[in-house]
């Protein structure tokens, strides 16, 4: 990547705190300039204390000498050391604020970085997050911002850096310009020779980052997938492949180090030898003071400090860019396949009918799912949607919570197309069970209220009723405030199952989605929930998706879907009766 290119990504990240940066930059050159300036008066404070005249009159002394003149302070050992006492009492004032501001804009864009991202992420279209990696996407959402922000203070410390270098470049030129010229050009070598080390740094860092995305992905798929590991037998294979990204995130760090520290070895030995060249140069020459070139001495020292500490926060730069370039690209990602929203979207009213016009649908151009699909439901009816795997049951689902869109046709409520209708609101109407229960490690209360603060004590109590988990919870010692465990490993798969039974009905859905809510459980649990089922018949329309034709046994009206397409309707006593039908099949197994 080019220097530009870095520049606009750096650019990109950080324009909202232009205005602060400019003011780091401010700080950082007056308190170089004031501890310049102090340094510089030592020169005449010397030769005071030493008996001799007010020292050299070089640009700076003299103008320290017309600055007490103006406001008659006499030019003496005792107001001058008062004087410089008081420019490093601004400096630390100054050096204070810089600290201040760099400490607050590095907090500042960690917090509003990371709300950024995460609000992006969730304002994302659902087939786009379909297809991330649960890994990758945590370490963006936590190890790149962090690293980006830690990128902020490396930036503040290049500012502080040269800044410090230019200041102290100007004094020393002050003093003796041929000695601070021969530095100069010194440093300037160093600097070249190091630019190897920046694309060798930026290099490595990309590798980093990389690797890292792989072990976190690795972490989130074998931390979920523990129990099955663990029963298969394979941790020792596990342990490898993990073990494998480790050893290279090893390898990587310790080249990093030794980058560094070449980099940092360069400085030292050629600062020493500088020195003993330009006393060489300079110990016969007529205008050689020593307190002078004690003084630039001094001031060279903290110029190839400030290089060294530059050229270390340039290297942490270019391992730190690729995290900055990571979140970039992932923010411009997550801005293209941002969710469609309806402006001034019309309210979602259920009184007559939830319609599938013609639809069909595809994740691409080669994987249709849905072809032509036609079929009503009626308000407070049940139906059932029945089909093997892979007929495209779940998609029609996915359609009616608006996560995809169809392809062709259109899905219509009340005679209204749904692209017209409010999402949230749309959502806010429809509750939604799945095979895999999505329970976070919380109280059950709060699992059933899922962020949702309008909810009441007693709405959440009877939702709980309603999806028959009531008794239980107020059997557990601590009841609704009984803590779930992590993914709900503290319940067994029924009770989790109403759990989210219950906060689905805890938002007073219009309708209800069963989404193979039933196929992994014990006939106790799904008779419960069957239970509640039966009793919401008439008051909320119920979409049931079922493998098992006793799932959907009392619907009012059975679709059955093959191959993306619906091939049977009815009643289920009409496909019953016919002996050809998959229902009446499945029934018979």
């Amino acid at each position: 990547m080019t220097s530009f290119s870095n520049f606009r990504v750096l650019f990109r990240t950080f324009k909202k705190y232009k205005w602060h940066i400019i003011a780091l930059v401010v700080f950082g050159i007056l308190s170089a300039l004031l501890e310049g300036i102090g340094i510089n008066a030592v020169i005449p404070l010397v030769s005071f204390f030493t008996g001799g005249n007010s020292g050299p009159t070089d640009f700076i002394t003299h103008a320290i000498q017309t600055l007490f003149a103006f406001f008659h302070i006499p030019f003496s050992f005792r107001y001058l050391l008062g004087f410089i006492l008081g420019l490093f009492i601004l400096r630390a004032v100054s050096m204070v604020i810089f600290g201040y501001i760099r400490g607050w804009i590095g907090a500042d864009f960690l917090g509003r970085e990371s709300e950024d991202v995460l609000r992006r992420t969730l304002a994302a279209a659902w087939p786009f997050l379909l297809k991330q990696k649960i890994g990758t996407v945590h370490n963006t959402l936590v190890r790149d911002i962090q690293n980006t922000g830690t990128l902020l203070g490396t930036i503040a410390q290049i500012v502080q850096s040269f800044s410090g270098f230019l200041m102290y470049l100007l004094v020393a030129l002050n003093i003796s310009s041929t000695i601070t010229l021969y530095t100069l050009a010194g440093g300037a070598v160093i600097l070249f020779a190091a630019r190897p080390l920046l694309r060798r740094a930026r290099n490595i860092g990309e590798q980093v980052a990389g690797v890292e995305k792989k072990f976190a992905q690795f972490l989130s798929e074998h931390i979920i997938g523990m129990k099955s590991i663990k029963a298969a037998g394979v941790e020792r294979a596990a342990l490898v492949d993990g073990v494998t990204h480790i050893h290279l995130l090893r390898s990587l760090s310790i080249r990093q180090a030794l980058v560094r520290s070449f980099s940092a070895s360069l400085f030292q030995p050629f600062s020493i030898v500088l020195v003993v060249v330009l006393f060489l140069l300079t110990y016969h020459t007529p205008s050689f003071n020593i307190v002078s070139f004690a003084t630039t001495l001094y001031l060279i020292q903290k110029i190839f400090t400030y290089l060294e500490s530059g050229q270390n926060a340039l290297l942490s730069m270019s391992e730190l860019l690729p995290y900055a370039e990571n979140i970039d690209t992932f923010k411009k990602r997550l801005s293209e396949h941002r969710e469609q929203t309806t402006q001034n979207g019309k309210s979602f009213v259920f009184n007559r009918s939830l319609t599938f016009d013609r639809v069909a649908f595809a994740y691409s151009e080669s994987q249709s799912v849905l072809e032509d699909v036609s079929f009503s439901v009626a308000q407070g009816e049940t139906v059932g949607l029945i089909g093997p795997s892979g007929a495209g049951k779940t998609s029609i689902a996915d359609i009616v919570l608006r996560l995809f869109r169809p392809t062709k046709g259109s899905l219509r409520l009340d005679g209204i197309p749904s692209d017209e209708i409010d999402i949230e609101g749309w959502r806010n109407h429809i509750g939604y069970v799945a095979q895999d229960v999505f329970i976070f490690n919380d109280s059950l209360k709060e699992n059933i209220r899922l962020y949702r603060a309008d909810l009441s004590e007693e709405d959440i109590v009877e939702a709980a009723k309603r999806a028959n988990i009531y008794d239980f919870i107020m059997e557990l010692p601590e009841g609704f405030e009984t803590k779930t465990g992590d993914r709900g490993v503290m319940l067994s798969g029924g009770q989790r199952q109403r759990i989210s039974l219950a906060r689905a009905l805890a938002g007073k859905p219009s309708l209800l989605i069963l989404d193979e809510a039933t196929s992994a459980l014990d006939h106790e649990s799904e008779k419960l929930i069957h239970e509640s089922i039966r009793a919401l018949h008439g008051k909320v329309t119920v979409l049931i998706i079922a493998h098992r034709p006793s799932t959907v046994a009392e619907a009012d009206a059975i679709f059955v879907l093959n191959q993306g397409r619906i091939v049977e309707q009815g009643t289920p006593h009409e496909l019953l009766q016919n002996h050809n039908s998959y229902f009446y099949r499945m029934q018979k197994r």
